[in-house]
């Protein structure tokens, strides 16, 4: 049968791929030529009046305090039209307009030219929430483009009644005519992607271009912290491995399920020490017994049964999150279908600490005491409070050591009245909250079973490296999960203390919760013998201008960010990783937006009312701020019993060929003795040959070196423990060639 087209007079009603929009029409003829060529006219149009209405809402931003919420969501909706017109440009042709459906988007953009119209409204609310659904229904449309693009992508395994039923229920709540021809093309994509999106679930598959990647790990050298970076790679055989300066510290054996993300670690113990046997079934994936090993020695019943599919059911004893020497703790209950249930409990020290009930969808219900993901031997920090669904409920107190220092309150969770909430951009967050609670099947919270909690009133909180010489605490307001208002910074000298003195604090916006104005802050390591305070000022929640670092109460740095904030600029005075009393090290050199160029020098001394000394310092690349030529470098656990500098060779931020280890005998010391080093290869900056390391926690009354060969990296034969000082072998470890 000959097929007919568009001949329509009238234009103002566009069939949507082949459909007329007009109810008394049922048309089936494709656009014609002219249909096309008028819909995108009309979009553009309407598009270049959204523009004005854009100029409109930032001109009154400042101004106009009463249609803050409105301006907020339309910048948001800014964003996607302007998204929106740039694919229109490039796909302006007869298919990709009619699986689009750029009819419906030029109808949308008709609608925001009644933008104008709607500001005369006196009542806000019914404004915001008219944007609401016009942003909601762009965003489904941009989504529909993304599918689109993305269709050849395999999909993941989901349930689909599940995820139909919160797509049905969200077009019902926007009032959105969208077709039910739309509804049944695109379902299954736009439910992935929306359930994807909304809910932060990205496929988690086995991505080659993750990798490398790069890691901020710390060692506790038994007075602090020291942070190190590790370098993470993924070989082609699908092998990871961690790299520490050069050298393999771990590396698995081929990944055997490629269709999920494999588990990184990110404490260097645990990546040092830790491993995990078992079996993997015939779909690659984990089955039977599994077992926990630290350094060599199976762990006392640590571990538990997997299924056939790979789930854990059962009785599990599981390593605490944070586990390491200093934080030898387990948590013990039971799974069923890989999600956690019933009655779970924390070991430590071998006392039993009760932690709460899990219920049958693997949510957190009732009473619970739990520990700070940080906890260990120095930080023995508990919260109790109540969970209900999943989520934190009512009065939350914080305790140390068994007193209280903290806590506050979390808003009441009902799922049933969130829709009834004021319409601004937030609410969309909070409906996702309420179709989350209907979908257990498809276990939509975090790894522990907890959804987002809004906190609310005051709140007394802890600084995120609390511990025993580190008694940090922040103290104010919460409004809808968001600070506001002033913030006040406490810290107590002793757990004994009954007095905390105030040491720092800020502004937060009362609107966006941004940081504002004059600020002081602590450094992220501070504690009592690195106390360190930058001094400033926030707009928008970004610095801008000059700030300044303070150390034991005496200015030692600082430099500027530029006007539209956060970018560092000019010279500065920085202080470097770990600084404190014994190892008061900085570096000096310029910033160019944010990166850092030129000579950068570092230098040292050894009490506070000493000059500084240039120990150490290179070049960075003028384009690239990588590290470039001669370099002297300091250990990361430098100080005054153990001034050990390393000397070499970068290439494009690559060690390469030849390093040298010398040591400082004393403060002020301008000849160095060589105590070690080796060779780096051209390609991956991995150690190869002959290699004398220096051992980390290196110091002038115990100075331990490791003789051995490296191949791409990999220690291999025997290597020897020495003492340099006596020229004595302390012991012989032999690893795999």
């Amino acid at each position: 049968m000959e097929q007919q087209y568009c001949t329509r007079i009238d234009h103002s009603q566009m069939p949507i791929n082949g459909i007329c929009l007009d109810p008394n029409c049922h048309s089936l003829r494709p656009f014609c030529n002219q249909c096309i060529q008028l819909l995108h006219s009309n979009h553009v149009a309407s598009l270049i009046s959204f523009e004005k209405t854009q100029s409109w809402i930032k001109s009154r931003m400042n101004s106009i305090s009463e249609i803050k919420k409105f301006i907020k969501l339309s910048l948001e909706l800014i964003n996607i039209l302007q998204f929106v017109n740039n694919f229109q440009e490039k796909e302006i042709n007869q298919k990709n307009m009619e699986k689009l459906q750029i009819s419906q988007l030029n109808l949308l953009a008709n609608d925001l030219t009644k933008i104008d119209h709607i500001l005369q409204y006196p009542n806000w609310s019914e404004t915001n929430k008219q944007l609401l659904e016009i942003f909601q229904f762009c965003q489904t449309m941009k989504n529909i483009h993304y599918i689109e693009s993305n269709k050849d992508q395999p999909e993941n395994q989901m349930n689909q009644n599940a995820v139909k039923k919160i797509f049905l229920e969200q077009v019902q709540h926007q009032k959105i005519n969208i077709k039910e021809f739309l509804i049944d093309k695109y379902k299954d994509q736009i439910q992935q992607r929306i359930f994807q999106q909304q809910f932060g679930l990205e496929k988690e598959s086995f991505k080659q271009q993750e990798f490398p990647q790069e890691l901020e790990a710390q060692i506790w050298s038994g007075t602090r912290f020291i942070r190190t970076k590790l370098l993470i790679n993924l070989q082609n055989n699908n092998e990871i491995q961690y790299i520490l300066d050069g050298s393999i510290i771990r590396r698995y054996d081929k990944i055997n399920d490629t269709s999920r993300r494999p588990e990184i670690l990110t404490n260097l113990e645990q990546i040092q020490y830790l491993q995990w046997k078992g079996d993997f079934g015939n779909n690659n994936k984990k089955i039977g017994k599994w077992i926990a090993t630290w350094m060599g020695n199976t762990l006392d019943g640590v571990g538990g049964q997997y299924t056939n599919d790979g789930k854990k059911y059962g009785k599990w004893k599981e390593l605490f999150q944070n586990y390491w020497k200093e934080a030898q703790v387990y948590e013990e209950g039971e799974y069923d279908n890989g999600l956690k249930i019933g009655d779970w409990k924390y070991n430590y020290q071998d006392k039993i600490i009760n932690g709460g009930i899990y219920n049958y969808k693997g949510e957190k219900n009732g009473q619970w005491t739990e520990l700070s993901k940080t906890f260990w031997d120095k930080s023995q920090i508990i919260y109790n409070g109540e969970y209900k669904d999943g989520k934190k409920v009512g009065r939350w107190v914080i305790k140390y050591e068994g007193v209280e220092i903290g806590g506050g309150q979390y808003e009441d969770y009902h799922p049933q009245n969130i829709l009834s909430q004021e319409y601004d951009y937030k609410s969309t967050q909070q409906q996702n909250s309420q179709v989350q609670s209907q979908l257990s099947s498809a276990n939509i919270k975090d790894n522990d079973g907890i959804t987002n909690s809004n906190k609310i009133g005051k709140w007394i909180e802890l600084s995120e490296g609390f511990y025993c010489n580190s008694q940090v605490t922040y103290e104010g307001q919460y409004r809808n999960g968001k600070k506001i208002g002033r913030w006040d910074i406490w810290r107590k000298k002793d757990f004994d203390d009954k007095i905390k003195v105030q040491i720092g604090g800020g502004l937060y916006d009362e609107e966006y919760s941004f940081k504002i104005g004059k600020w002081v802050e602590l450094s992220e390591g501070f504690w009592d013998n690195s106390q360190v305070i930058l001094k400033g000022e926030y707009k928008n929640g970004k610095k801008i201008n000059l700030w300044s670092i303070e150390a034991f109460g005496q200015l030692i740095g600082g430099g500027s960010y530029n006007k539209e904030g956060s970018i560092k600029i000019g010279n500065w005075i920085e202080l470097c990783d770990g600084f404190y009393g014994a190892a008061q090290i900085i570096q000096k050199g310029q910033y160019l937006n944010g990166k850092k160029i030129g000579k950068w020098d570092i230098s040292y001394r050894e009490f506070e009312n000493q000059p500084f000394i240039q120990i150490g310092g290179g070049v960075y690349d003028e384009s690239a701020s990588v590290k470039i030529g001669n370099w002297v470098e300091l250990s990361e656990g430098f100080w005054d019993r153990s001034q050990v500098t390393f000397n070499g060779w970068y290439k494009n931020g690559k060690k390469v060929g030849r390093w040298s280890s010398y040591l400082k005998k004393n403060y002020g010391d301008f000849l160095d003795v060589n105590i070690g080093g080796g060779s780096y290869n051209d390609q991956d900056s991995l150690k190869v040959g002959e290699w004398i390391d220096v051992k980390d926690q290196f110091v002038d009354f115990q100075q331990l070196v490791y003789k051995g060969q490296y191949r791409e990296g990999k220690k291999i034969g025997s290597w020897m423990e020495i003492e340099i000082r006596k020229n004595q072998t302390r012991g012989i470890v032999n690893y795999d060639k």
